[in-house]
């Protein structure tokens, strides 16, 4: 037997709620949001607003003509999310262990850890919603030992020394 809610769901699918409406109000709603924060076309709060309006608008439109990229936030949304979930629930159990002092990554090595790590997690989730990600790791699985690999790899790995050299002295001096 369906549930009501489960026949409500089947009709909002039919509908295309989740195809049309749902990315159409997101792709707006953080477009507008953008084009208002950062304030690109003038600081005159009535005509800006109905050109980032305008913007918004058209950019969502373009978005919901074209299916793969509606296919790409469906499939990557959910996924992003539940990285946002592990997210908060290993910074509850890192809060935990603080007992009276108040929890945070500000002046530590850990913040740029994992904000490396999330931001290298929501890539593969976005090349992976467009059917890139198993086709780039197979490609460096499988030729891994070729120069240009392996320039990428050593490439990396000076960048990495640079900063890290690089951001060890911040802290030191100056207060």
């Amino acid at each position: 037997m369906v549930s009501p809610l489960q026949n409500a769901l089947d009709f909002l699918v039919a509908f295309g709620f989740f195809d049309v409406i749902l990315p159409f109000i997101f792709v707006f709603t953080i477009m507008f949001a953008i084009l208002e924060k950062t304030k690109i076309f003038g600081k005159d709060e009535v005509k800006s607003k109905n050109i980032n309006a305008m913007i918004a608008l058209v950019t969502a439109f373009f978005v919901i003509v074209t299916p793969k990229v509606v296919k790409s936030i469906q499939v990557s949304l959910p996924q992003v999310a539940l990285v946002l979930v592990v997210i908060v629930a290993f910074l509850m159990l890192a809060g935990s262990f603080m007992a009276d002092e108040e929890f945070s990554f500000k002046d530590s090595g850990w913040r740029v850890f994992l904000t490396l790590v999330v931001f290298f997690g929501i890539v593969a989730i976005f090349l992976n919603s467009v059917d890139w990600l198993e086709p780039i790791i197979k490609y460096i699985t499988e030729k891994w030992t070729d120069t240009f690999i392996v320039s990428l790899i050593f490439l990396g790995l000076i960048i990495g020394i640079i900063f890290f050299v690089v951001g060890s002295g911040k802290n030191k001096g100056g207060k």
